[in-house]
């Protein structure tokens, strides 16, 4: 009974080897503890790409646009390209 149980302790033992493996076989895809690297931020004002989590341009100091950021009208709510100075559709003038 003894050489049993010491049988199915050594088959748990390389079975979490075998997946502790795997995972830091999969970790190596350029992902930081499994989080993927953020996609590159160009500047509203000088064009110059960035790094994903970069706040402020390397380049001219700007801040950036943070994603999923959108700019919209304060008169009509309009959603704005993020170098308008006006509103295409009412004419305001785009919050800066």
């Amino acid at each position: 009974m003894v050489d049993e149980l010491f049988e199915v302790f050594e088959e748990l033992f390389e079975r979490r080897n075998k997946k502790k493996k795997k995972e830091k076989e999969g970790k190596g895809g350029g992902a930081r503890d499994g989080v993927p690297a953020a996609p590159p931020v160009f500047c509203v004002d000088c064009g110059v790409r960035n790094e994903g989590g970069a706040r402020f341009c390397m380049e001219c100091g700007s801040l950036l646009p943070s994603p999923g950021e959108e700019l919209r009208c304060l008169s009509c709510n309009t959603q704005l390209p993020l170098k308008a100075k006006f509103c295409p559709r009412c004419g305001a003038k785009a919050a800066v």
